[in-house]
């Protein structure tokens, strides 16, 4: 029986052990009562013998019950609900380019993950996942609905973390899409028809060529592209080096390397992957109402090992059969009095 189990069956031994005894017990002292009485009496009032019947069948079923209660019944499991949810990657930029400032401004890395966890305060309820990218990506955290773990992933990441001195976004694009298909094939509870969202933050700096071609082949997966720039077009900025004291970064000439926002870049991006393209300064307002408006992927929540408690009936018929039993014992003795 699917439906139905004992959370702890072992208990179930005071059923089976214990009922036989408690009946023979009771049956073995109905008996000596009733021999007792017929010492001083030529026989037995039958209402006063099917009282005691009666007061010893409560207390063998408030036995029963107890034993049952004990064993923790549980059956009923929750119906089968559909939920509606986005996917949604979250692609960081990692490259030593993010670690600039621009205009006296927090770095860029700081600023992106402000963002972030900004949006993941207003779109509980999606599904997130957590990708690194430079001149490689990782997905850090897979695709799921507990965002507290992703956060901790992200404020793990620390300027003295980064390493990488380019920026490939079209390989980014490549493994979120093959994560979203990877997901796709696990899962049997969803509709494959809902939308799935990948969202840059970067400041457009990429040192590939396949980006276009990436954003295109995301959108004939059903994947929408949306890029938000962090950083400053207006002015190019030097990159400081992880540890500060070793100054700012610089080519095999020795000249400064510097750095700005490419916009441009990324709204050819987003516009290729069907998305749109913000500024981080801007803060995430239009995006999340741009996101409301995607179709969001049903999912079939399952009640499969999901049972409830149902001792609380058993324990309640227990409190009925004792105190029924009590009943009966008061008013057997008011007549005896009477």
């Amino acid at each position: 029986m699917n439906w139905f189990r004992f959370g702890n069956p072992e208990f179930l031994f005071f059923l089976w052990v214990g009922l036989p005894i408690l009946i023979l017990l009771l049956l073995f002292g109905l008996r000596m009562k009733r021999n007792a009485m017929l010492l001083f009496q030529s026989n037995v009032n039958p209402t006063y013998l099917k009282r005691h019947k009666i007061q010893a069948a409560l207390f063998m079923l408030s036995y029963l019950f107890v034993a049952i209660a004990i064993a923790q019944p549980q059956w009923g499991g929750k119906p089968e609900t559909v939920t509606e949810r986005l996917d949604i990657m979250l692609a960081l930029d990692i490259s030593t380019s993010m670690l600039a400032t621009d205009n006296n401004s927090v770095r860029r890395l700081t600023h992106a993950k402000d963002v972030i966890f900004s949006l993941l305060e207003q779109l509980e309820g999606d599904r997130f996942g957590l990708l690194y990218f430079a001149e490689a990506s990782i997905v850090v955290y897979p695709l799921a609905s507990d965002a507290s773990t992703l956060r901790e992933f992200l404020a793990a990441m620390t300027p003295e973390t980064l390493v990488h001195s380019s920026t490939r976004i079209g390989n980014a694009i490549e493994v979120a899409i093959a994560r979203f298909i990877s997901d796709k094939n696990e899962l049997t509870n969803s509709d494959s028809s809902g939308q799935k969202v990948l969202i840059l933050f970067t400041d457009g700096e990429d040192f590939g060529t396949d980006a276009m071609e990436a954003a295109k082949a995301a959108k004939r997966e059903g994947v929408h592209i949306y890029c938000v720039g962090v950083g400053s077009s207006d002015k190019p900025v030097p990159i400081p080096l992880p540890i500060e004291s070793a100054g700012y970064k610089r080519d095999i000439d020795g000249k400064l390397v510097l750095t700005a926002l490419n916009a441009e870049r990324l709204r050819e991006i987003a516009k290729a992957g069907n998305g749109n393209y913000y500024h981080a300064n801007a803060g995430i307002a239009q995006l999340t109402k741009d996101l409301a408006r995607l179709e969001k992927q049903k999912f079939r929540v399952h009640a499969d090992g999901e049972y409830q408690e149902r001792f609380q009936w058993f324990v309640g018929l227990v409190l009925i059969f004792l105190i029924g039993e009590l009943l009966i014992q008061r008013w057997r003795n008011k007549r005896e009095v009477w």
